[in-house]
């Protein structure tokens, strides 16, 4: 049976973080008390039990006194500090806590633990106590792009640091809640299984009903527009991967991240202007390698993968500049991602998408029939040639096929889930090359490019394109490796003979 525990937060800190840089007011630390006590009874429904000693000195006698009132807190957030890691008196706070934990529900409970890392200040990894090195923690700052200097989130540093700081206050406090959930609604035994001793096909605790997604680490000046992501996916209930840091050797490192896109629905990347962190042994850097795992998984277990950029970025670093011009290039980067060169606010919506392509297509048969039945052709055309084609669906449907038009009515999402649905079902595709730009014709190209990214296992039967009034010297020119093209006359048992000896 858990455990009662007296208090629910014991709040470990160096008294000099609690000193007030402007006279009178309250210190960061006492404000963070108050602010994330706020902040958790709105959320719990109910004032948490919060501690922190406001006495002791590093002089004063742990006693075993301390060491038993350990034993009756659930949870316990160590706030990160220069002069915290070099503090006797914290470290011992923080070991103690984590013996203790051990011997009552266990210092995790799954995958997450017990012990809630907040950065107030930047600091070296390796300075940090050894089991705690592997948490990300709660960063409580900026690196500022321009001088490298970190700027804390605390309201003397202007009002984005202010929101900054409430942005991620409320994050930690949801990831809180969360865990006392789990202690107080009575949902651990005194057997708990880790992630290493679960049997196969088992959820652990800690992971989410609806899925991992693998959102990839990025250079610094991306920083927050991941933090904005990864907030976004957490309150929808994904899990969101890497849930602790990385090794810092490249064998190491590719070895997690490959299990851990392995576990994931969707991995997302996102390109910056910087070149990012190198891990030790290689000269590639940590975007590029997640990148490089994440395409060599996407086709073979049909995963989903997006890769984003800024619409404008300055990029100085001559490694860099190769990296994103070679992603922009070549299509073998690329192993059926959708690449967005535009706005977070794109992003955000292309993952709604695909999230939600994963969770309604998948489910889906993949495979179609191959003898009952007739075959299945998505006949795509532009809304403009809606009437022009009409005479092509009809002669395709007299022949025997079932002919099935792209959506056009719907809001953007719906007409989107549409598209990639029929290209998993369909037995060929015929594209319809009419009064539609060049532009509309590369993306539905492109679209084909992705098809094993959105579910579908089995090959298609044709992939053509029809050429079709009004002519113009370009399209009069247009081939293609991998598309079969015909041009479409006034013959159209002719024309389009060539497509329907593919198919049958």
């Amino acid at each position: 049976m858990t455990p009662k525990f007296e208090k629910d937060i014991f709040i470990s800190y160096a008294h000099i973080d609690d000193e007030s840089l402007i006279e009178g007011e309250k210190g960061w630390i006492s404000e963070f008390h108050r602010s994330l006590k706020v902040r958790l009874t709105q959320l719990l429904g109910y004032e948490p039990k919060i501690w922190r000693d406001d006495r002791l000195k590093g002089n004063d006698d742990f006693s075993e006194e301390i060491i038993k009132g350990l034993n009756e807190i659930a949870l316990l957030i160590s706030i990160h500090s220069p002069r915290y890691v070099k503090s006797e008196w914290c470290v011992r706070e923080v070991n103690e806590f984590y013996k203790v934990a051990e011997t009552n529900i266990g210092a995790k409970i799954g995958s997450k633990s017990r012990i809630f890392k907040v950065i107030k200040t930047p600091i070296d990894l390796e300075a940090q106590t050894p089991f705690l090195q592997g948490l990300l923690g709660y960063e409580f700052f900026k690196i500022d792009p321009f001088s490298g200097k970190p700027i804390e989130f605390n309201k003397v540093f202007g009002k984005e640091a202010q929101l900054a700081y409430w942005a991620k206050l409320d994050d930690l406090a949801h990831d809180i809640v969360a865990l006392l959930d789990k202690i107080k609604n009575n949902e651990l035994t005194n057997n708990l299984k880790t992630d290493d001793s679960a049997s196969e096909g088992e959820k652990t605790e800690g992971e989410s009903e609806l899925g991992k997604i693998f959102l990839a680490e990025t250079s610094l000046n991306l920083k927050e527009n991941r933090e904005s992501v990864k907030r976004t996916l957490l309150e929808k209930g994904y899990q969101v991967l890497p849930d602790k840091n990385l090794p810092l050797d490249v064998d190491s490192y590719n070895a997690e991240v490959k299990e851990m896109i392995s576990e994931s629905i969707l991995s997302i990347h996102m390109i910056g202007s910087n070149f990012g962190f190198v891990p030790e042994g290689t000269e590639k850097s940590n975007v590029q390698l997640q990148l490089e795992m994440a395409n060599s998984l996407t086709i073979p277990d049909s995963k989903g993968r997006l890769i984003w950029m800024p619409p404008q970025i300055e990029i100085k670093d001559e490694r860099q500049i190769r990296f994103v011009e070679e992603l922009k290039n070549s299509e073998s980067m690329l192993n059926g991602a959708d690449l967005l060169i535009s706005s977070l606010e794109d992003l955000e919506f292309a993952i709604e998408d695909k999230l939600k392509v994963k969770n309604t297509l998948l489910s889906t048969s993949e495979e179609t029939s191959d003898n009952d039945g007739p075959k299945q052709i998505y006949l795509i055309c532009d809304q403009a040639d809606i009437d022009d084609v009409q005479e092509l669906d009809n002669f395709l449907f007299d022949k025997g096929f079932d002919v099935v038009l792209p959506a056009f009515e719907g809001d953007q999402t719906e007409v989107r889930l549409d598209h990639q649905e029929n290209l998993i079902n369909c037995d060929a595709v015929l594209i319809y090359y009419g009064n539609a730009n060049e532009l509309w014709l590369r993306s539905k190209m492109r679209d084909l490019l992705k098809i094993a990214g959105y579910g579908r296992k089995k090959k298609l039967l044709s992939k053509t394109v029809c050429i079709a009034n009004p002519m113009n010297p370009r399209k009069e020119r247009f081939r293609s490796h991998e598309l079969q093209v015909l041009k479409l006359t006034d013959d159209i048992n002719a024309s389009i003979e060539p497509f329907i000896k593919e198919i049958s």
